[in-house]
């Protein structure tokens, strides 16, 4: 039984990291986060640009307590790799 909690708590915060990665985008974009997916392409996405997807990754760094390399940040394509990203992050830091 411990076994299956661990898991459920892991989602339970992967799918925590995932909305708040699709909240952020969302507001700095200022769309609607239902329009953006775990697999939305963040650079086509309404009004994306670098430097507002810099933001939404600081924002991030920040809620998180987290730094990323900038090779890793500029490999990030969808709201699923900035969350896989977090999480790794978290793991090595902790």
């Amino acid at each position: 039984m411990p076994q299956q909690n661990h898991a459920q708590t892991v989602s339970l915060q992967d799918a925590t990291v995932l909305d708040e990665v699709r909240a952020q985008t969302a507001k700095e974009l200022g769309v609607n986060v239902a329009e953006i997916s775990e697999t939305t392409v963040l650079k086509e996405l309404p009004g994306a640009d670098s430097v507002r997807l810099l933001r939404v990754v600081a924002q991030i760094e920040r809620v998180y307590d987290v730094e990323f390399e900038d090779e890793d940040i500029f490999a990030v394509r969808t709201p699923r790799e900035l969350t896989d990203l977090v999480l790794a992050q978290a793991r090595t830091e902790a």
